[in-house]
């Protein structure tokens, strides 16, 4: 079984989209960068991506190895630690799966799949 690890939107300030989700939403900030901030909230993830560096908005499916990433996607390992395998689904939607490590799994507290 596979869970929604995130959502990533396209957003045009990172600081005032933090400030909205976490007035709004009560996210609480758990990563940065320069270009990427990583909300979360009780049951998933809002990963606000800035528009000046990213082209699409997307959705990350959590997976339990790299095993399981969808043959002829994109693999990109993260600044954070983790690694990624962009695809489209049939209608051009951009979907990531994701792999964390068992050491990044266990620092972010995410439960066993």
């Amino acid at each position: 079984m596979k869970f929604i690890d995130h959502i990533a939107i396209l957003v045009s300030n990172l600081d005032t989209a933090q400030q909205w989700y976490e007035e709004n939403c009560s996210a609480e900030l758990v990563f940065e960068d320069y270009k990427y901030k990583r909300m979360k909230m009780n049951n998933t993830t809002i990963a606000l991506i800035d528009k000046k560096y990213y082209k699409h908005a997307h959705f990350g499916v959590l997976v339990d190895c790299v095993k399981e990433f969808p043959a002829g996607g994109k693999i990109v390992p993260h600044r954070d630690g983790t690694v990624g395998c962009y695809t489209k689904d049939p209608d051009g939607n951009v979907v990531e799966f994701i792999y964390y490590s068992p050491d990044m799994r266990e620092k972010l507290n995410i439960d066993e799949i």
